[in-house]
């Protein structure tokens, strides 16, 4: 008899163990198909959350497939509601401990079409489809592809991808990247923590006679890419590297970052507090300034102001000398400075080093055009330390231009292009 409990034992540990046939996973899938007319709307409010893929196609109904999954599968309740003007989906589940239930959305609308988004969460695909997409999803990524028409969707915690398409708007996430890409439209793409790409994104208003429009771009934590551009720039970050390729006129500041800037023929203003600043081509002006980096402007045809706390400052200036504004203002705390500019650029000059008895070496004063040295043959006691200065003076041809530099402790050179 005692020879039977080992096995009793056993059978019954295996009944508590035995999963419950009401606690198990259950899978649904509804399929529903809706008559529509182009120009219509699809209205979602998701109570239940869940992953949206929709497709625009040649067919003048709207087809609906719903999968769900998970504990309460049984429990979700999914609502039609046909109407002259589209059709309304609403999801609900109403058990008061939570629902445990996974949704996917699969739906298939005429091409033209409006789509209204309200969804406690889950990613949204939308492809095809020419019309008004608006609302927000709680936590998912957004992707756009193929669309024609206005945009204006969030999402709380997701990236976002906006590609091939022409659109206006604006979409956003409060916790993901953003990515634009061969997009033409005035649209705007905005991110609290992460990086910003635009890849060949056009204003609507590049290549017309009417002012010129501005493409935007921000994010609170992240980088900024913007590899092509037709219209002007403004671009902001709190904390990362600001890159853009060609675009007209660029105003570009980051907290913590490098800027590049490849090609700005309207002129550029760019400000970091803690990167280097490189700027390749540039027409009409630069405004640059750093808190702790270098400074280099490859090709300037116009004038240039900038500055560096902590780095050198290399400037090429390009074009016909004696057309436009071409005055120079350049400084560092404790770099060299490299000005090169055309051979019958008409100057005056304003040069001045500052240097203690710290410098590593005596500084001086470089120049390919003639100009009158001093050196303060004292020691000036300022700032809590002994100074002297080195200045350079006089004028080229005619002195119609400002070059004015000044740094600290280190050497400044004006070169002839």
């Amino acid at each position: 008899m005692n020879k039977l409990i080992p096995g009793l034992a056993i059978l019954i540990i295996a009944a508590i163990y035995q999963p419950h046939p009401l606690l198990a996973d259950s899978d649904k899938t509804i399929e529903k198909s809706f008559p529509a007319t182009s120009g219509g709307k699809l209205d979602l409010k998701l109570d239940t959350g869940g992953e949206i893929e929709i497709s625009g196609w040649n067919e003048e109904k709207v087809a609906v497939t719903v999968d769900l999954s998970g504990r309460d599968a049984d429990e979700a309740e999914i609502e039609f509601v046909p109407s002259a003007s589209g059709l309304t989906i609403h999801s609900s589940c109403d058990k008061w401990r939570g629902c445990k239930v996974s949704a996917h959305f699969t739906i298939k609308v005429p091409e033209r079409f409006d789509v209204a988004l309200d969804s406690k969460g889950g990613g949204v695909r939308i492809e095809g489809v020419r019309g008004k997409m608006s609302g927000n999803t709680m936590g998912g990524a957004l992707v756009f592809t193929r669309i024609n028409g206005e945009v204006h969707v969030e999402t709380m915690g997701g990236d976002v991808t906006v590609e091939d398409s022409e659109a206006d708007g604006n979409v956003s996430t409060m916790g993901g990247e953003v990515t634009l890409r061969n997009v033409k439209g005035d649209i705007k793409g905005t991110t609290m923590g992460g990086n910003v790409t635009y890849d060949n994104v056009t204003g609507r208003s590049a290549g017309t006679s009417e002012k010129e429009k501005e493409m935007a771009v921000s994010t609170m934590g992240g980088d900024i890419a913007i590899k092509g551009a037709s219209e002007n720039v403004r671009a902001k970050t709190m904390g990362g590297d600001v890159e853009v390729g060609k675009a007209k006129e660029v105003n570009v500041s980051t907290m913590g970052g490098d800027i590049n800037v490849e090609e700005a023929p309207a002129g550029a203003g760019v400000s970091t507090m803690g990167g280097d600043i490189k700027i390749h081509s540039a027409g009409n002006y630069v405004k640059a300034s750093t808190m702790g980096g270098d400074v280099t402007v490859d090709a300037i045809d116009g004038w240039v102001k900038a500055s560096t706390m902590g780095g050198d400052v290399t400037v090429m200036m390009v074009g016909d000398p004696a057309k436009g504004k071409r005055d120079v203002d350049l400084s560092s705390m404790g770099g060299d400075i490299t000005l090169t500019v055309p051979a019958g650029l008409s100057m005056k000059f304003d040069i001045e080093i500052e240097y203690t008895k710290k410098a590593k070496e005596h500084p001086k004063i470089v120049s390919d055009f003639p100009m009158k040295i001093d050196e303060t043959p004292e020691w000036e006691h300022r700032f809590g330390g002994d100074r002297k200065h080195i200045y350079g003076t006089g004028s080229f041809g005619g002195g119609d231009n400002v070059i004015k530099i000044r740094t600290v402790n280190s050497n400044i050179y004006l070169k002839k292009g």
